[in-house]
């Protein structure tokens, strides 16, 4: 290599374009980053509109994450990610409420033996009850066998430790009845000797006797003392058990607990983007904002946190108003999300008022739709299918379903007024048995004895007897 190579080697390393060509893969790792977490983003929403909410979780799980790296957790990039994320967890716990409830469905509650699925035994034939009773017999002698085991296993531990006491025993035993055979000839000599030591020998045994029934409440002891710290020992198993799983449910949340903090963190993106926004722009951020906040109302009511549900929602509807026309669906939307709020935290008179409000809006809309002055839908924007008549339809079909709403959160309000007369009428009668006092009872049992025995039927039995 000759010198003005070199020199043009330094020269051209020494370049912006040299000096670009080596930054260019951390650039590059950034956009497949970006461009990894779209595709997971794309498509974790079509999984969802689908509804195959296992992969839509999954895929917008990942695009979280990849974008949450990329450009920071808060950032309004995630916004929407999170957003959906959070969707499709509210889906997900959704299904799995219904997953639950289905399973007990046809299930009688109490006692229905009415019920097909409720065996009767006095309906069986011979053969299903020998086959039960074959089945319950199995059941109880394995149940006994593993008894018998764990009581032989307690004795053999015990059995070792009095071995050695056992042994002894024996040989206090084998030398007593040595000495009565040797001591047996002399015996026949002498009888008052024999007398002697055979009351000797009764003694000695109930001597051994009740050594053996002090052994054996001793072994009875042990045996109640090991039962005893067994069962400790098998109660704090179950402690520690139950304390494991507490400590795994919160280290694992549920479905609606992430779905709710994932709304929270994309309303906290959304209202970043608020402060810098242009008019254009912010219309467009608070539109998601209200989507958010109704989102999270779902939420709460699937929780039953119906408290927190009716503030959300109230906040959604507020700003609802500031930026669609009276006319909009989406407030009517809202009017209806908050009436099923407000009635599941019983304030029912404000939970009709609601829905009542929703079908106002509802029933404007038709009305402009009729003389082509409703307010333009965003939403139906790109439907080329839409026409006016196909929508007053829609909204004649959703009408009955309103009202009937209404009826139900009515008859809520009556029933949970029943009850409450109820218990105060309990309450009071249980309190004016309570006051009763005991001199009524005695009076009552005098006035009873005092038909049946009189004044006048005592005098003349006394002057009969005279």
């Amino acid at each position: 290599m000759t010198a003005s190579d070199v020199e043009k080697t330094a020269a051209q390393s020494s370049s912006p374009q040299g000096k670009s060509d080596g930054a260019s893969p951390s650039k590059t790792d950034g956009s497949d980053k970006r461009k990894e977490a779209m595709n997971h983003f794309v498509a974790g929403k079509r999984h969802l509109v689908v509804k195959d909410l296992d992969s839509a979780v999954t895929s917008l799980a990942l695009a979280c994450e990849l974008l949450s790296a990329e450009y920071g957790e808060t950032a309004y990039e995630c916004a929407d990610a999170y957003y959906y994320y959070g969707k499709a967890l509210l889906e997900m716990a959704r299904a799995e409420s219904c997953v639950f409830g289905n399973a007990l469905d046809g299930v009688p509650e109490g006692e229905d033996s009415d019920n097909s699925q409720v065996e009767d035994p006095d309906k069986m034939t011979e053969d299903e009850v020998t086959d039960v009773e074959k089945k319950v017999g199995e059941a109880l002698e394995e149940n006994f066998k593993s008894l018998q085991e764990k009581k032989e296993m307690r004795e053999k531990r015990a059995g070792v430790e009095s071995t050695e006491e056992e042994t002894t025993e024996d040989e206090g035993e084998g030398e007593a009845e040595g000495e009565g055979e040797a001591e047996s000839p002399e015996a026949e000599k002498e009888p008052e000797e024999e007398k002697g030591e055979k009351e000797k020998g009764d003694s000695d045994k109930e001597a051994s006797t009740a050594e053996g029934e002090k052994d054996t409440e001793t072994k009875d002891t042990e045996m109640k003392d090991e039962e005893s710290v067994g069962d400790n020992e098998a109660e704090e198993k179950e402690v520690e058990d139950k304390k494991e799983q507490e400590a795994e449910d919160e280290e694992d949340p549920s479905n609606l607990q992430l779905a709710w903090e994932m709304l929270e963190l994309a309303k906290v993106a959304y209202s970043h983007k608020l402060e810098g926004a242009s008019d254009e722009d912010k219309k467009v951020v608070e539109v998601k904002i209200c989507e958010t906040l109704l989102s999270l109302g779902e939420v709460s009511l699937e929780s039953e946190s119906y408290e927190q549900a009716v503030l959300d929602i109230t906040d959604c509807l507020n700003k609802r108003k500031a930026l669609y026309a009276e006319d909009s669906r989406r407030i009517a939307e809202t009017y209806y999300h908050l009436g099923a709020a407000l009635g599941h935290f019983n304030k029912f008179d404000e939970a009709v008022k609601a829905l009542e409000d929703s079908i106002a809006c509802l029933e404007l809309r038709m009305e402009n739709l009729k003389n082509e002055k409703e307010s333009k839908d965003e939403s139906k924007a790109d439907d080329a299918f839409y026409t006016r008549e196909a929508e007053i339809a829609e909204i004649k079909s959703l009408l009955p379903e309103i009202k009937e709403k209404i009826q139900d959160t009515k008859d809520m309000k009556r029933q949970q007024t029943d009850n409450q007369a109820e218990e105060v009428g309990f309450a009071k009668g249980e309190s004016s048995a309570a006051a009763k006092p005991i001199s009524t009872i005695s009076v009552k049992r005098k006035a009873e004895g005092s038909d049946s025995t009189s004044p006048k039927k005592a005098h003349l039995e006394n002057g009969s007897k005279n």
